[in-house]
């Protein structure tokens, strides 16, 4: 049913990209989902009363039905990033081999 919908006219599709993507974790899970994903969800947080359940697609395709509730951290990642967090801990556990 998903590659039907993909394939109607007027849906386009935003394209995945593996390097830079967002992380939204949830009570017992992270998803890895897109900008457009994480704007969608931003938006139903922000209504003026917060809904009871949040539904959005990860960059695989999946389709997810979460308690609003239970989404807690919405993390941008990319590739300098990770690398920049990569290097911050090889430079934490040499310090602490020092010690």
């Amino acid at each position: 049913m998903i590659n039907r919908l993909q394939s109607l006219p007027g849906i386009t599709r935003e394209a995945t990209s593996y390097n830079d993507f967002y992380e939204l974790e949830a009570l017992g899970d992270t998803y890895i989902v897109s900008l457009g994903t994480v704007l969608a969800v931003e938006r139903q947080l922000d209504k003026g009363a917060t809904p009871d359940w949040l539904e959005f697609r990860d960059v695989f395709g999946a389709r997810h039905r979460l308690p609003a509730r239970c989404a807690y951290r919405i993390t941008e990642s990319t590739r300098t990033t990770r690398a920049a967090v990569r290097a911050f801990r090889k430079v934490t556990r040499e310090e602490e081999d020092e010690e």
